[in-house]
Formats: C-alpha cells, sequence, structure tokens
C-alpha cells in the first residue's frame, strides 16, 4: 500500500507510524494531530468530523478502501457470474413455464370450441327430439290405440299378402298315382261283396256253357269262391 501517506505531512505508511481516518475521507498521523490540531476539525478541508484509527480488524466497509481493487474486482466478477448463472437458471425455468401455459391456453381454446361445436349440436337435437315427442302426442290424441276398427279401407295393399302356393311337379312327387287307403271300412266291405258275387256269377254262368260241351274237375280256385259265398 504505497499510496497510503499522512495528507498533511505526507508521510507514508511505515512500521511504528498510525495514521487516522476521518469522516470527510483525509488521513493524518499520530504527529500532526499531537501539534496543536484541533481534534473536530479537519486539517485540510477544515470541515467537523470525526475520526478513526487504521487498524486490521477495523470496519469491513472500510477495509475495502484499503483493498487492491484487482482483489474487490475478481470477488465483483465472482459475484457477478454467480449472480448470472442463478438469473439464467431462473430464466430458463420461466421460459419453459411460457410454453407450457401457452400450449395450455391453446388446448383450453381448441376444447373450448368443440364444447361449444357439440353445446350446439346437443341443443340441436334436443330441438329435434322435442318435435318428435310433440308430434306423436298429437298423433296419440287423434287416433289412440286399439280403438280403430280393422277393415280393408284401413289396411294398405302391401299389408295384406296372399299365402305363396307352392305346387310340386308330377315328375317329382313320389306317388304319380293318387293315395289309396288300406283301412277296412264298412263301405269298402260292401263294395267288395257285390264284387266278389259278381264275379262268382260270372264264373258260375260261365261254367255252365262249358260244362255243357266239356266236363272239367273242380279247382281250388272255385272251392274257395263256393266257400267264401257259404260264410258270406
Amino acid at each position: 500500500m504505497d499510496w497510503i501517506h499522512c495528507n498533511n505531512c505526507f508521510t507514508q505508511l511505515e512500521p511504528g507510524v498510525t495514521l487516522h481516518l476521518t469522516s470527510c475521507g483525509h488521513m493524518f498521523c499520530n504527529n500532526c494531530l499531537n501539534n496543536g490540531v484541533k481534534e473536530s476539525t479537519c486539517l485540510v478541508c477544515r470541515a467537523p468530523c470525526s475520526m478513526m484509527k487504521l487498524v486490521p480488524d477495523m470496519n469491513p466497509d472500510i477495509q475495502d478502501y484499503f483493498t487492491d481493487p484487482e482483489e474487490i474486482i475478481k470477488k465483483s466478477c465472482d459475484v457477478i457470474q454467480f449472480q448470472r448463472q442463478h438469473r439464467r437458471r431462473l430464466l430458463s425455468y420461466l421460459l419453459q413455464s411460457t410454453k407450457k401455459f401457452r400450449a395450455a391456453r391453446s388446448e383450453l381454446r381448441r376444447m373450448t370450441e368443440v364444447c361449444q361445436t357439440q353445446h350446439k349440436q346437443l341443443r340441436e337435437y334436443q330441438r329435434i327430439i322435442k318435435n318428435l315427442q310433440s308430434q306423436l302426442d298429437g298423433q296419440s290424441k287423434q287416433t289412440p290405440p286399439f280403438n280403430v276398427p280393422i277393415s280393408p279401407s284401413n289396411l294398405s295393399p302391401g299389408f295384406i299378402q296372399t299365402p305363396p302356393t307352392y305346387k310340386r311337379p308330377a315328375k317329382s312327387t313320389p306317388y304319380s298315382q293318387p293315395y289309396q287307403s288300406n283301412l277296412v271300412t264298412p263301405t269298402r266291405i260292401s263294395k267288395q261283396r257285390s264284387s266278389n258275387f259278381s264275379v262268382n256269377s260270372q264264373s258260375s254262368s260261365a261254367s255252365n256253357k262249358i260244362s255243357t260241351t266239356v266236363f272239367t274237375p273242380p279247382t281250388p280256385e272255385s272251392v274257395g269262391y263256393s266257400h267264401f259265398l257259404k260264410h258270406l
């Protein structure tokens, strides 16, 4: 510290020399202060002031005035770098938050438009449903159900349908001849008796004619017919 000296006698700071600093920013040695100088008056500016002794353990704010400026600048640069680093971190966070906020705001606007569109559609559907309900109520009041008489005039031509007729060709039927039942009925028995009688009479007349010319022995068929006629 070659620049520290007494502002009155210009004595530099050396071992054994004690300097005092005034509140107005001037320095004086002990010799100048002991040579009749008033304690509360500065020897340079003659202004009232207070004095303090320059020692290593004095106030840190005053020590900065006696510190090498390079050290102060280096410390200030470190302080600036420290503050800048934290400032950049905060700014990056704020930028990311701003981007997220803008994206959320645009999405909110889009969803708002979608909700408005759906709300309009819903109101339109409600209006249509209300109209259909009113029409249905009017129709139910005009023609109550289960009281309308059914007549051909009330039925539409498409409602009346004739049952389809299915006719199978003759070649495809398994029975080409008419159906004949084998059940025995009184009518069928009487018809059979009459037919047997006519056959028997015809056979007897034929046998009489033949017997006049040629003798023929009796056959089992004729015996069967006669036996059948006896039982009848």
